[in-house]
């Protein structure tokens, strides 16, 4: 019998099915892997379990025993354990007080000893002795993980949950993560591991489950996952041999269907896009990123990367999810301080600058989530985007964007929190076009949106390169995708850039960076 089993469970966020019929066992004595794309349902299945989040419908259980029902404190006692993918330790504290005090928890401890020897038995086990008593907010990020594990180990738990461990962590200390969680299933503990760090999954894992739109699509050892096609779709996107779609798609005409599938539908199918023309040879750097190192707080998640946009040239950055893809866009549009390196636009040293100057010097960036202003209407939304637009008439801008986004020409005068998803990212776009920037960053404009819509909006993109000449930096789940459009493009793996070159040559390396080696 499996340690912990999660029973046709459902969620449902107001008309977002979240989770949808999902089936899940994690044995005792093995780590069990759960994967998937951005938005899959990973971390919501965690805090159903932890009891942080009541399913619609649906079961846990817990050695056999039904726990839907309990508090999560309740949970804990009974042997649920979590981390989470945010450090969150006790900075004041020692690395041994903080494993103390959730050992301090437990009602009874077997061996009768007390919490502070517990701590430290805990700490060799897992090689933290020699920084036992160091403030953990002086520890370097990998043992800072550590002693995180090292304290749900303390409250004695049958089943421990780790959201992406690894986060933050250099090759070296993953190595040492993943011996230790090795050796903890060993001692007869169930381990559930969410993770984007591949390698690492198929390297430890005996058991790996995969979500997709919040539906389990495969399940099985490392091996047979990587290989089943439907996975593969869920990372990189498939090509069908179908015409691009036209501007009069159904995709953006039924306007009233969801632009999220529905948990369980078929595996994601990227629509091809006509063949693209010869690129241009290489012009002079748009932007240029050297040795770009960035961090969240003492977390580094960007390390040394340097890469080149010619002007006019498409380049796709690619990566699983937690590469710091979407860091490295923050850091050149100035949303975020570099901790190093140099960051220059057409030429000029922008590292320290900020935003709005950016801005006016053409440099836009689309982020991911839209953030349209649902209070205000389409025409509205595009008129905040006016301020660099003194050469031109405003209602001219505003109906070449009409003639480009028709469906926001027939909606001009409807809130923009009304429109579908697909029609919010299509002004969200819009409203970067109406700056006429020189430098677009696009990050994830695909996300939480349908196949077919994904493709329009590609297409779009492709034309406004081909007709105003912009250069692109974009970042994008759907890889194929994205390779498409491509002058060039990169692949990020754990913070770093690890594969550069045409698409072509970028795209025989994708399945490997997205799914990892088998070890």
């Amino acid at each position: 019998m499996s340690e912990l089993a999660v029973e046709e469970i459902s969620v449902r966020f107001g008309g977002l099915q979240a989770l949808q019929d999902v089936n899940l066992e994690v044995h005792a004595g093995a780590v069990n892997g759960l994967i998937g794309p951005n938005g899959a349902g990973k971390t919501t299945l965690f805090n159903v379990i932890t009891g942080l989040q009541p399913p619609t419908q649906g079961r846990v259980r817990l050695g056999g025993v039904d726990i839907t029902h309990l508090s999560p404190h309740h949970r804990a006692r009974l042997g649920v354990a979590r981390t989470f993918q945010r450090l969150e330790l006790f900075g004041t504290l020692t690395a041994r007080e903080n494993v103390q005090m959730a050992s301090e928890t437990r009602r009874r401890r077997p061996t009768g000893a007390s919490s502070q020897v517990e701590a430290d038995v805990i700490l060799a086990h897992i090689g933290l002795s020699h920084v036992a008593d160091e403030p953990t907010d002086l520890l370097p990020t990998g043992l800072a993980r550590l002693v995180e594990l090292g304290r749900a180990l303390a409250t004695g738990p049958s089943v421990l949950l780790l959201d992406e461990p690894s986060s933050g962590l250099n090759q070296e200390e993953t190595v040492e993560l993943g011996r230790v969680l090795v050796d903890l299933a060993s001692r007869g503990i169930a381990v559930l591991l969410v993770e984007h760090d591949m390698s690492l999954v198929m390297n430890i894992c005996d058991h790996v489950s995969v979500l997709d739109y919040g539906a389990v699509i495969s399940r099985g050892d490392p091996a047979s996952v990587q290989a089943d096609p439907a996975v593969q779709a869920a990372y990189l996107g498939v090509v069908e041999e179908e015409p691009a779609p036209t501007s009069a798609s159904p995709a953006f005409i039924d306007t009233g269907s969801p632009s999220r599938p529905r948990a369980g539908a078929e595996p994601r199918k990227m629509i091809p896009f006509p063949a693209q023309a010869p690129p241009a040879a290489p012009g002079t750097p748009m932007l240029s990123m050297t040795d770009v190192r960035a961090a969240y707080g003492r977390i580094e998640v960007v390390h040394g990367v340097s890469l080149e946009v010619p002007e006019g040239s498409v380049y796709a950055l690619l990566g699983p999810n937690g590469a710091g893809k979407s860091t490295l866009l923050k850091v050149a549009s100035g949303r975020m301080p570099a901790t190093s390196g140099s960051v220059s636009f057409d030429g000029e040293e922008i590292r320290r600058s900020l935003p709005d100057r950016l801005a006016r010097k053409g440099l836009c960036a689309v982020p991911e989530g839209r953030a349209v202003f649902p209070n205000l209407t389409v025409a509205e939304n595009l008129l905040m985007y006016s301020y660099r637009s003194r050469d031109t008439k405003v209602a001219d801008l505003e109906e070449q964007s009409y003639a480009r986004f028709p469906v926001l020409g027939e909606r001009r005068r409807q809130l923009a929190g009304r429109l579908s998803g697909g029609e919010q990212q299509m002004l969200a776009l819009a409203r970067a076009l109406f700056t006429s920037p020189r430098l677009l960053l696009l990050d994830e404009i695909s996300m939480g949106l349908a196949p077919l819509v994904v493709a329009e909006l590609y297409e779009l993109v492709g034309q406004a390169v081909a007709e105003d000449h912009i250069t692109i930096l974009l970042v994008e789940q759907f890889a194929q995708t994205a390779l498409a459009i491509a002058d060039q493009a990169g692949i990020m793996v754990n913070g770093r850039l690890v594969h550069t070159g045409s698409p072509a040559e970028v795209g025989e390396h994708l399945l490997s960076a997205y799914m990892g080696e088998v070890g």
